[in-house]
């Protein structure tokens, strides 16, 4: 039987944009210019760390997402653009780092 395979690719940005959309919806409201860093554990599974700049305290906060959030802010953010995803696939979130023509 055939199969498909299917991969979608993020950019840095996208990543953030998604992020920021999925704590809005938890209440964790921030903006993507108040990120000031992006640490990404490469170590399966994956999690990202942000260093966001509260405007209101003045103060810089740390905000963690596990590797199941990453993946449903990244579904979420594909379902805001109307990208459509397969109902009965299997979702995983892999790292690939794109430097210059080489894909390490």
């Amino acid at each position: 039987m055939p199969r498909e395979f299917r991969n979608i690719y993020f950019t840095e940005n996208e990543l953030k944009i998604a992020l920021m959309q999925f704590s809005a919806r938890k209440k964790v409201i921030f903006k993507v210019d108040n990120i000031n860093e992006i640490n990404i554990q490469t170590e399966n599974p994956i999690s990202v760390a942000l260093k966001v700049f509260d405007v209101e305290s003045n103060q810089l906060g740390a905000i963690k997402y596990s590797n199941a959030e990453v993946a449903a802010a990244l579904m979420g953010y594909c379902m805001y653009l109307k990208i459509p995803l397969p109902k009965n696939g299997k979702n995983k979130v892999v790292l690939f780092v794109w430097t210059g023509l080489q894909l390490i």
